[in-house]
């Protein structure tokens, strides 16, 4: 620095008898002396924080295997156990992805007692993280009722019931921090109650999420103090069971083959048909949230899930007569469908749902727009935590008659015979709404000259004069009405 002062004086010193020569030349300059110094492209870069998970799937032993490449990945079941058969298509494993494109831990459509899973999920994070895991049912329907299930004895499915089902009840599972072996160790952490298998229901009660602070503030399963350590990888094993779950654990590290010993056993012989054709939803969310500079984050200071509420109105003006049970409510957000009861509060992950049904013919449904969470189509979002609600309403349409009045013979228009339905006066060929589910008479004033000859149209038109039709709600028929002139 003091080179760099001492060069200016001199320099200074030079510039002062220039400049004046010069000024008496041209005039003043305007010159000053002076230094920029820049420094390019500072930058400031937030730090990745992307939580990927992947899944090892087994089922009875068998392996859900990538049997084709990354780029065109081709997953099949791979083992020697007979059920799911070797070469079949599975969709329970995959690589760190994202969750949010459909991929499940569960998809399985065929149970049967005595079946069992195995399955360990990985967790990725750059930075340090803390980690919550959130599980909750969704649903517990007993979808139809085959005879060997009523006579456990079990009552009949109930369409918008849809938490009728006994599967919940008889699914058994245990959750522990694995080392990634895909096998419960005698030194690994239990994480699911009391350190023992519990009832899928019993774990995650209609309503009740069942919540692990996996790494937080205070807490942490794989037995390190703090969160989650940053590029790598850390591993929750899960086991069920349709049957009785029991811990067979192995010593540390002898858990090589996953296939042959767990370190779960099941047993299903206690069961027997009640479970028949019942299915059972869940959802498991995954939230990681980050370290740095929040060292009091705890993971059950809220819902990672929200909770909707769908109400089924039924009006029958009309004569109709079915009622909420005949209508199956489901909540579908593009990648999933869940069942829902009417009334009754469903937990789902946060996002874009429509509400929509299995409807009953004859029935126009409309929701509540402007005055609950759906708009006119049934659509709504919902953020975690959140609790909304949606009322749909089914109206009855009348039912609808046509009567034709066909002439054979005579010069008689049709319109003067007197077509009558319940005795009231009718145009030919016009249609009348009429109740549903309720018997109509079929008459006419006749006219001198003319015989009746038939009525003849839809199945529900009667054989005769005087005969009725029962129509459901909102059908429609047409009938016609035969005269003929009588010979002179």
């Amino acid at each position: 620095m003091l080179g760099i002062l001492t060069n200016v004086r001199v320099l200074f010193g030079g510039l002062i008898i220039a400049g004046a020569a010069a000024a008496l030349l041209t005039g003043a300059t305007g010159a000053f002396f002076n230094d920029t110094e820049t420094s390019t492209d500072n930058l400031f870069t937030a730090g990745a924080f992307d939580l990927t998970v992947d899944n090892d799937s087994y089922y009875n032993g068998n392996r859900c295997v990538n049997v084709g490449t990354e780029e065109v990945p081709d997953w099949k079941w791979q083992g020697s156990n007979p059920y799911p058969a070797a070469g079949t298509d599975c969709s329970t494993s995959f690589p760190a992805s994202d969750l949010d494109s459909g991929l499940l831990f569960f998809n399985f459509l065929d149970l049967k007692p005595d079946d069992e899973g195995e399955d360990t999920i990985s967790l990725h994070i750059q930075n340090e993280a803390y980690a919550c895991m959130e599980l909750s049912v969704t649903s517990n329907d007993d979808e139809s009722s085959t005879e060997p299930e009523l006579e456990t004895p079990d009552v009949s499915e109930d369409v918008n019931n849809t938490w009728d089902g006994e599967l919940a009840q008889n699914i058994q599972f245990f959750w522990w921090a694995d080392d990634g072996d895909n096998v419960f160790e005698d030194n690994e952490n239990p994480l699911t109650p009391n350190d023992l298998p519990v009832p899928l229901l019993t774990l995650a009660p209609q309503g009740q999420p069942w919540k692990v602070a996996l790494a937080d503030a205070q807490n942490n399963v794989w037995g390190n103090q703090g969160p989650m350590p940053a590029n790598q990888t850390v591993y929750i094993g899960k086991a069920w069971c349709l049957g009785t779950l029991t811990l067979a654990p192995v010593g540390d590290g002898q858990g090589v083959n996953p296939s042959v010993d767990s370190g779960v056993l099941c047993d299903g012989a206690a069961l027997n048909n009640l479970t028949q054709t019942d299915s059972v939803t869940l959802d498991l969310v995954f939230t990681a949230v980050q370290a740095r500079n929040n060292g009091r984050f705890l993971c059950d200071e809220s819902s990672r899930l929200a909770e909707i509420t769908v109400t089924k109105v039924v009006v029958n003006n009309n004569g109709g007569n079915n009622v909420i049970g005949d209508f199956q409510l489901v909540v579908d957000n593009g990648v999933t469908s869940v069942p829902v009861t009417s009334g009754v509060p469903t937990v789902v992950a946060p996002g874009s749902y429509t509400v929509t049904e299995t409807g009953v013919s004859g029935y126009v449904a409309s929701f509540l727009s402007g005055t609950d969470d759906c708009d006119a189509n049934g659509v709504l979002s919902i953020l975690a935590g959140e609790s909304k609600s949606c009322e749909l309403t089914n109206d009855d349409l009348p039912a609808n008659i046509t009567l034709f009045k066909n002439v054979v013979g005579g010069i008689t228009s049709p319109t003067l015979l007197g077509l009558r339905i319940d005795g009231n006066l009718v145009q030919h060929y016009s249609s009348v709404a009429v109740t549903s589910n309720t018997p109509h008479s079929f008459n006419e004033d006749g006219r001198v000259g003319y015989n009746f000859t038939s009525i003849t149209g839809a199945p529900e038109c009667p054989a005769v004069l005087g005969g009725t039709a029962t129509l459901t709600e909102g059908q429609s028929i047409t009938c016609t009405i035969t005269n003929t002139a009588i010979p002179n």
